[in-house]
């Protein structure tokens, strides 16, 4: 009997000593993804740049609005046709927001003959809200730590059985 207590205390032991720094460097790690901007590199045709917005599922996105913002002026603005595709003239190079409904997303424009090589000659942008399967709450880790204590009392139970058993899960 105290054998499979101390078994049962050890199997959860070691279940929250993997589960709680794997957590926390993950947070750590998240927090640092999301202190860094992504500044996407784009040649412009001549002072025009171009580009798509499509809604989450893929669908091309008919009369949104793209903003051009230089800081928290509106630089320029265009209407999608019913490709979803833009165009907007007379940019310079620098560093713009670009914006269509709630998304947004920084962009460093450059002129086409001295754009980097892996800059894009387009501008694709995702309009809605993206869904993340993520642990955003101390509760959710609360959950995945019980979950895996049960599944590791659960195997140390099981695992006092005889050697005959079939174990069969739904």
């Amino acid at each position: 009997m105290k054998v499979t207590i101390l078994k049962g205390a050890l199997a959860s032991l070691a279940c929250l000593g993997m589960a709680i720094p794997s957590t926390v460097m993950a947070d750590a790690k998240m927090n640092q993804v999301a202190s860094k901007v992504q500044i996407a590199d784009v040649a412009l045709n001549n002072g025009v740049m171009s580009g798509k917005v499509v809604d989450t599922q893929g669908q091309n996105v008919n009369g949104g609005v793209v903003k051009v913002s230089l800081g928290s002026k509106v630089v320029a603005s265009a209407v999608t046709d019913a490709n979803g595709e833009f165009a907007i003239n007379d940019l310079k190079s620098g560093l713009y927001q670009v914006s269509s409904g709630e998304s947004q997303s920084v962009v460093r424009l450059w002129d086409g003959q001295v754009a980097p090589p892996a800059a894009k000659s387009n501008v694709l942008i995702v309009q809605g809200n993206t869904v993340r399967a993520q642990c955003d709450s101390p509760t959710d880790y609360v959950i995945l730590g019980t979950a895996i204590t049960g599944v590791a009392l659960g195997g140390a139970a099981l695992a006092q059985g005889d050697g005959d058993t079939i174990i069969v899960s739904p």
